[in-house]
């Protein structure tokens, strides 16, 4: 029962006993004054009571209200608190603004300022409480500069009274977003984020408030928020909160939390924020978008930061966004985010990871040998292979992170690491993962496809000084592998700063050739039938006089650019033919020493008299030297490159295609040039045994060398039994490890003697 009708009850017995003190005179003199005083007494009591009561009410009244007044205070838009019967009215600052109330001035009649007030909005004083109750309400109103403002009102009832109830109304400002739409002849041209939103608030019934004004990690939470958040309590913990919002969000989250509890207290107020979040309110519902506006340095009166702000729903707009956004930031054939998209958040989660002290990884991933899935099964299907594979690395981003498609088969990946100090073992895992799961492409119509993948990743932030940077190390480490099949390497700054140093590598690969730094090694080439080594590929090594030796990778392209190739070209020409003309003067079987050309050496007119020159000087046959070229050097300018080797036969001088298969592919090509070999590229070799599709490919172009008087040699052999399937297919000879590394002059002298004599000579 409410404590006014007991009071009432009471009032009604005290009345009734006056009636009687004064209506019944039959009573004795002892029992009227006894009746006297009861009455007098019970009138007392009454009064006091009532007097407790309104007391009461009076005080937990204004506890309330000065506490929601604190609140409306440090709401950075218009806000006031009111009475239906005009007569109580508290404004905060920004409302202060928009009624043009100084902060010394008297703000006057209360009746009058709020009737003037909702006349502005179009509304009867009157008749205001009941239109703008739970409702939004959009008006255009004249500031004090008479300028016209637009605002969205949104009012709550905060107490019903006896006499007047309160109510509290905010105000959203959505002046920039009409005077956009008045001028813009297109929505779609208008979606800038900030009038997006304020477009958006044009639909909202309501904002929600988050708010948090002590030391605890608890924010209050609206009522139109509780259904935002799908809660029915008006409080909720930060760390709940952050666990309904998407997980890429989260660190987001609490960046923003470090900024609020690190701003220092300030007077003067901060520009608006914003942080676009997504929120679910429960499991197996949908994300929502929100937008939270908050300010940094507002501060409580005991000086504590207040953590809070408004949330948005800006759903709506994210669906319009999303379709400009897929055809900015998404890539159409695997439905992941491209390259554009990957730049634009990876630059975020580089600041984020700076501001919070934590890592991510970024993983570059190559598809081995993708054009031969173009090639064999045709780019529809390659392109099923590439969404699939899309699909595989985005259940890596669960936990936090992203994937996108960079360019053709190639990836990256983003992850998220939550250790403390960073785990050097994550990439490595994760690749395992992505490794096995390939392996379920493999099946159908992909059923003798073999698929793997090569990496290179850098961490971030302490692999570089931006995101690109960092992009640019994890790229830089795939290429390290380039070539290799299965291939994974994390960034090394110590050998980039060696890569990179172009000045200092070039002076030191010019004194490198000027001091003879540079040794040949012989890689064994075996005859598939008699098993006897028939040729050898002449390798440089840079080998620095502290024993450092450079790969051929690092200085080869540098010795390109520079035109420094020139001179490791001939050097490799005079020491191979050296070579192999003092092994035939040893008595030793004769065999065909193999020099790879390049493009600057190959093009020069007067290449056949170089070559002419140095067999006359070591008095070997031309017969017994091979040159190998690249499909690419062989096919740049094609009548200059037919003239030059039919020049280059007419000597006598064998000619092979070098990694034939991994280029043009073209094999009409091949009945223009007078080849003497064809090599097969390793990538066709090394999983020629369990691959089907390699096993065609390969078998089809020995048959068509053979035809050709073509004779084959397969690289990269390092077991038997791929040695035992190319014998059958017909390959003439192979290279590789089975039998035989690279390897210096005097252990191949010794390989040689047990070639022509049985044994090496003591």
């Amino acid at each position: 029962m409410r404590k006014n009708t007991i009071l009432w009850i009471e009032l009604f017995f005290a009345v009734l006993s006056i009636w009687v003190l004064f209506m019944v005179g039959a009573y004795p003199d002892i029992s009227m004054v006894a009746l006297r005083i009861y009455i007098i007494a019970l009138i007392v009591i009454t009064v006091g009571m009532v007097m407790a009561v309104r007391y009461y009410q009076s005080q937990h009244s204004s506890v309330d209200i000065d506490r929601i007044c604190e609140m409306v205070r440090h709401i950075e838009v218009p806000a006031f608190i009111w009475s239906d019967d005009l007569s109580t009215m508290y404004t905060n600052e920004a409302m202060d603004d928009l009624l043009g109330i100084g902060e010394s001035e008297d703000p006057g009649d209360t009746a009058v300022l709020l009737s003037n007030f909702f006349h502005s909005l179009g509304l009867s004083p009157r008749d205001a409480a009941d239109i703008l109750n739970g409702k939004t309400y959009d008006s255009g109103i004249l500031d004090e500069d008479g300028d016209k403002r637009y605002i969205s009102w949104t009012t709550s009832m905060l107490k019903q009274g006896s006499h007047a109830t309160l109510y509290f109304s905010i105000g959203f400002e959505t002046t920039e977003l009409e005077e956009a739409k008045q001028s813009l002849t297109a929505y779609a041209q208008s979606l800038a984020k900030s009038q997006s939103r304020y477009a958006l608030s044009m639909k909202l019934s309501g904002i929600g408030i988050l708010l948090c004004e002590s030391v605890h990690d608890i924010y209050y939470v609206s009522p139109e928020a509780q259904q935002f958040l799908g809660i029915n309590s008006d409080h909720i913990s930060f760390v709940e909160f952050r666990k309904k919002l998407h997980p890429e969000d989260r660190m987001l989250f609490d960046d923003y939390l470090n900024k609020i509890r690190s701003t220092k207290p300030s007077n003067a107020s901060s520009k608006p924020r914003t942080l676009e979040l997504r929120i679910r309110a429960a499991a197996g519902r949908p994300y929502v978008w929100y937008s939270y506006h908050y300010h940094e340095n507002l501060t409580a009166s005991n000086g504590s930061p207040i953590i809070g702000g408004a949330l948005i729903d800006i759903t709506i707009e994210k669906n319009k966004d999303a379709t400009i956004e897929r055809l900015a930031f998404m890539d159409a054939i695997t439905e992941i985010a491209n390259r554009n998209k990957l730049m634009h958040d990876g630059a975020e989660t580089f600041r984020l990871c700076q501001n919070m002290g934590t890592y991510c990884w970024i993983i570059v991933l190559d598809i081995d040998r993708f054009h031969i899935v173009n090639d064999s099964y045709g780019y529809e299907n390659g392109d099923k292979i590439l969404k699939n594979f899309a699909h595989i690395l985005c259940k890596y981003t669960a936990s936090g992170g992203f994937a996108a498609r960079v360019s053709a088969d190639n990836f990256a990946l983003v992850l998220h690491d939550y250790s403390d100090h960073g785990d050097e073992e994550l990439p490595g895992r994760t690749l395992e993962h992505i490794r096995a799961d390939m392996t379920t492409l493999s099946c159908g119509e992909f059923s003798n496809l073999s698929l793997s993948c090569s990496a290179g990743f850098a961490r971030i932030p302490t692999d570089g000084h931006s995101f690109t940077e960092v992009l640019e190390h994890a790229e830089f480490a795939l290429a390290m592998g380039k070539g290799e099949l299965s291939y994974v390497m994390g960034y090394d700054a110590n050998m980039h700063r060696e890569i990179v140093s172009q000045g200092e590598m070039e002076k030191e690969l010019a004194n490198a050739i000027e001091q003879r730094h540079f040794q040949l090694y012989y890689q064994p080439k075996v005859d598939l039938h008699s098993k006897k080594i028939m040729g050898a590929e002449a390798l440089i090594r840079w080998i620095k006089p502290d024993g450092t030796r450079i790969s051929p990778n690092v200085f080869i392209p540098i010795a390109e650019k520079t035109g420094m190739i020139s001179d490791i070209s001939h050097f490799v020409l005079c020491e191979a033919c050296e070579q192999n003309a003092l092994w035939q003067q040893m008595g030793l079987t004769p065999i065909v020493m193999s020099i790879n050309f390049a493009s600057g050496d190959f093009y020069q007119a007067n290449v056949c008299d170089v070559v002419q020159d140095e067999l006359y000087r070591v008095g070997m046959q031309p017969k017994w030297l091979e040159l190998e070229l690249t499909e690419r050097l062989a096919l740049g300018d094609i009548n200059y490159t037919v003239q030059q080797m039919n020049a280059l036969r007419d000597m006598g001088i064998l000619l092979a295609m070098d990694d034939f298969g991994t280029g043009y592919s073209s094999l009409s090509y091949i009945q223009l040039l007078p080849l003497t070999l064809l090599k097969l590229d390793r990538s066709f070799i090394i999983e020629i045994v369990t691959d089907t599709v390699a096993q065609e490919i390969v078998s089809a172009v020995i048959k068509i060398a053979k035809s050709m008087n073509i004779e084959t040699i397969a690289e990269g052999v390092e077991y038997e039994d791929q040695a035992e399937l190319l014998r059958n297919m017909g390959c003439d000879y192979i290279q590789g490890y089975l039998y035989g590394k690279p390897m210096p002059a005097l252990d191949f002298q010794k390989r040689l003697e047990i070639n022509t004599y049985g044994k090496e000579l003591s």
